[in-house]
C-alpha cells in the first residue's frame, strides 16, 4: 500500500472542545493566537453559551453551561486537558507571542527555551482557565 493510501486513512484533528466558566475571556485569549471567532451563541432552552474559534480549519469550541460548577463538565465529569500545542513556525515567533501573552497578564510557566525533547523550541503559558498551551516552532 502506497503512502497516499495510508495518508487517506489518518484522521485529522478537526475540533477541540473546552468547558469553561468564561467563554468571552477564553475567546479573547485565543484570538491573541490569531483565531477567527464566531459570534457568541446562547441556547435559549439550556442557557449554554458557546463560541467556535477557527485556526486554519481546526476548530476550538468553547462551552459554558449555566450552574456548571467549578471544574466540572455538564455531565458531572471533570474535564482534563494536558495541553494544547500551537506551532508558530519560528523561534522568533515563539519569543514574540510569549512576550505578548506575558504582557497581557497571562502566566508564563516556562519561558521560551530549547527542551531536552529532541531540542524543540517552546514556551508554556496558561490560558485564563489554567489550561497549558505550548507555543512551539
Amino acid at each position: 500500500m502506497g503512502s497516499e493510501a495510508l495518508r487517506s486513512r489518518v484522521a485529522q484533528l478537526g475540533q477541540i472542545a473546552l468547558a469553561t466558566d468564561d467563554v468571552e475571556g477564553l475567546r479573547d485569549f485565543y484570538r491573541l493566537l490569531g483565531a477567527l471567532a464566531s459570534p457568541l451563541c446562547i441556547d435559549r432552552e439550556s442557557g449554554l453559551q458557546s463560541c467556535v474559534l477557527d485556526f486554519c480549519g481546526v476548530r476550538l469550541e468553547l462551552l459554558e453551561w449555566p450552574d456548571r460548577g467549578e471544574g466540572a463538565a455538564a455531565d458531572g465529569q471533570s474535564s482534563v486537558l494536558v495541553y494544547l500545542s500551537f506551532a508558530l513556525g519560528t523561534a522568533d515567533a515563539v519569543d514574540e507571542l510569549s512576550v505578548i501573552m506575558a504582557a497581557a497578564g497571562h502566566r508564563m510557566l516556562e519561558p521560551p527555551q530549547r527542551t531536552c525533547e529532541a531540542g524543540c523550541y517552546e514556551s508554556v503559558v496558561l490560558d485564563p482557565d489554567g489550561n497549558r498551551l505550548k507555543l512551539t516552532v
